[in-house]
């Protein structure tokens, strides 16, 4: 679900960009930091995470920007595992495909 960009939401999000390029917070600490919701939280890191690298996966607990070459094992893992996920999803296209193929022929 995507964040109404309001100014205030707007604000926020450039707050949550800037702790994030220093430390590392959880759901629970943003959670807390911004008076929300788990829903919202991770709405959050979200749309942070369609700009700026947030290497966040299985085995990482918090969101952090990547900003040095530490951070890269965690910046390829991330990737490997956003590719697992997307291809697990389209997989789900095909029984759908067929089902249409099926209905319409």
């Amino acid at each position: 679900m995507a964040i109404a960009m309001t100014d205030e939401n707007k604000a926020k999000l450039n707050e949550l960009v800037r702790l994030l390029r220093k430390q590392t917070m959880t759901k629970q600490e943003i959670m807390s930091m911004f008076d929300t919701n788990e829903r919202t939280a991770r709405d959050m890191v979200s749309e942070v995470a369609k700009r700026c690298p947030i290497p966040s996966n299985s085995e990482s607990s918090g969101y952090k920007i990547a900003t040095r070459r530490e951070d890269i094992p965690a910046v390829i893992h991330a990737i490997n595992e956003n590719n697992k996920r997307a291809a697990e999803i389209l997989k789900r296209n095909e029984p759908l495909k067929k089902f249409l193929e099926e209905i319409t022929a």
